[in-house]
């Protein structure tokens, strides 16, 4: 009887535990920085989960060093946060980290991406934002605007710039 009961409480537990775990898997051996990628997909139950994150796709060198991270919210982190992905790139002692809007987000605040460079103290240097097309400074040459800051964080200066890179004057 002890050993049913001790039996059944066992399979219980596992079937938990194998409920709310994450899976982790390597999709590549190779990938564009020579080593490995790994997804990591979470459940319902996991604490990553309840925090947002509905999936993670890691790309480290040959090395073992992390160099491209792609976050994937939750749907309903999506809803609350306004973005639904996140990429990540580490280059040496800088950091670069894309955002991608949700529509209801790019609608509201008229831009689709928000691309932020980090200096090796992990500061704000500059925020690149990529305007959707219907918004009227898309419509008059503007594909990104280009917010600088300065090293207290503070907006330095604004640049409004067209596909090629070259500066769009409003007036």
């Amino acid at each position: 009887m002890k050993t049913t009961a001790f039996l059944t409480i066992g399979v219980f537990f596992y079937l938990n535990v194998t409920a709310i775990a994450a899976t982790e898997e390597v999709i590549s051996q190779n990938n564009e920085y020579g080593g490995l990628t790994k997804q990591i997909v979470y459940s319902e139950g996991d604490s990553d989960f309840k925090k947002g994150m509905g999936k993670i796709i890691a790309s480290y060198d040959k090395e073992g060093s992390k160099k491209k991270m792609e976050i994937y919210a939750t749907d309903s982190h999506a809803k609350e946060k306004g973005w639904y992905k996140k990429v990540i790139y580490y280059w040496g002692r800088k950091k670069v980290s894309e955002a991608y809007s949700t529509d209801s987000d790019s609608a509201k605040y008229g831009f689709h991406q928000m691309v932020s460079y980090f200096d090796k103290d992990n500061k704000l240097e500059k925020r690149e934002y990529y305007l959707n097309k219907n918004t009227t400074a898309a419509q008059l040459g503007v594909y990104k605007r280009v917010v600088h800051y300065d090293s207290k964080g503070k907006i330095s200066y604004v640049e409004d710039l067209d596909r090629r890179g070259n500066l769009v004057l409003i007036e």
